[in-house]
């Protein structure tokens, strides 16, 4: 009588996958073999005794199984929740060393920056003694500059003055000059006018005496006609 070939290999990996163990697989797969083997010759009785041991295997691998996965997932919580106590009690010592090290920093800051404003605050007052001092002498050196200058401009002034005075006479002899010559000029082209006028005024003279002549001839004859 021939039996069903039975591949070990194959069902000892699908077990594995499974999450059997691989001695609990490796037996498994072997009393399967076995029976397959012993098909020929074992009766329904023995196939019912090996289906119940077989089921019975597979429900202690599987609760076997399931109370290992039980342990990994409690063991992981439990490994976890300390991670996590361990990580939350860590940042809270980090956030309190960096609290205390941004407050120490704050601190000196504060003490740096006051060292600086009263260091700026001498050195103002020594700044304003020194440009006092500075002022105080540019002033005096200003002042005997400005005399200096005064007294040079008051001698170029008393220069220019003469220079200018003398510069006076001799525009004020030119100009009488020039005004003798437009004096004698004019008094020559006011004659010339005044003879020109003259000999106007007796043309007219002429010219009106003629026409009252006509005038009063022309006034006869019309009275005469009349």
């Amino acid at each position: 009588m021939n039996y069903l070939a039975f591949d070990t290999l194959k069902m000892l990996e699908d077990l594995e996958e499974a999450g059997i163990e691989k001695k609990q697989a490796k037996a498994i797969s072997q009393v399967i073999r076995q029976s397959h083997e012993a098909a020929d010759v074992a009766t329904k009785n023995d196939l019912k005794e090996a289906t119940r041991e077989l089921s019975a295997e597979i429900k202690a691998v599987d609760q076997r199984l399931s109370t290992q996965i039980k342990e990994v997932n409690q063991k992981l919580s439990s490994e976890i929740e300390a991670v996590d106590q361990r990580l939350s009690a860590e940042i809270k010592a980090v956030d309190q060393r960096l609290s205390t090290q941004i407050k120490e920093v704050d601190q000196k800051l504060s003490f740096e920056i006051a060292e600086v404003k009263r260091d700026v605050a001498d050195l103002r007052k020594d700044m304003d003694i020194q440009f006092a001092d500075v002022r105080k002498d540019m002033d005096i050196q200003f002042a005997d500059v400005r005399k200096d200058m005064d007294i040079q401009f008051a001698d170029v002034r008393k220069d220019m003055d003469a220079q200018f005075a003398d510069f006076r006479k001799d525009m004020d002899a030119q100009f009488a000059d020039v005004r003798k010559d437009m004096d004698i000029q004019f008094a020559d082209v006011r004659k010339d006018f005044e003879i020109f006028g003259n000999k106007m005024l007796q043309k007219l003279t002429v010219i009106l005496i003629s026409t009252i002549g006509v005038s009063a001839t022309i006034v006869g004859l019309v009275v005469k006609f009349v």
